[in-house]
């Protein structure tokens, strides 16, 4: 039979365009995961935020099904085993560091917090369930002022009340 409005059929449970659909192995799509997707904690994220969070979450998915895991009943001990595949295993050609660890971790607690999961089998708040190599992507910005004060002392040789130094 299938759908004959696929832009209607997708509007009338509450997606919109652009949001993840996840397929069981079996080819049926997880209800649980599109009601992740139609949730408030995912709905609010960023468009970036929400592809990059559904591709992590796909892979951790991927890494759960091959061992025969529901993602529900992921345990501390599977996320271990995840987070050193991706970050660790000598035979994982794509190892991932630890910024990426971090972002990885933060979409995952985002799903199983909504889950209810307890106990939560990875929590980004936990120290050990973040990397430590971790590099901070936060970027600093300056007023005008402040480059101007920069760039005459750091590259032109000023002093602070902006006349030249000698040498």
């Amino acid at each position: 039979m299938g759908v004959q409005d696929l832009p209607d059929a997708v509007a009338r449970i509450g997606l919109r365009p652009g949001d993840p659909v996840f397929v069981r192995p079996d080819g049926m799509v997880d209800g649980d995961l599109l009601d992740f997707v139609r949730s408030k904690e995912f709905r609010n994220l960023e468009r970036e935020s929400k592809r990059n969070y559904a591709t992590d979450t796909r892979l951790l998915l991927e890494f759960l099904s091959s061992r025969g895991v529901p993602w529900r009943k992921a345990t501390e001990q599977d996320l271990a085993d995840y987070r050193d595949w991706r970050c660790q295993a000598p035979e994982n050609p794509g190892r991932i560091g630890g910024t990426k660890w971090n972002r990885e971790a933060a979409a995952f607690t985002k799903l199983f917090r909504w889950a209810k999961a307890y106990p939560l089998p990875v929590d980004v708040s936990r120290r050990e369930d973040r990397a430590a190599d971790s590099v901070s992507a936060r970027v600093s910005w300056l007023t005008p002022r402040t480059w101007g004060l920069w760039s005459d002392v750091g590259l032109r040789g000023h002093t602070r009340t902006g006349t030249p130094t000698a040498g």
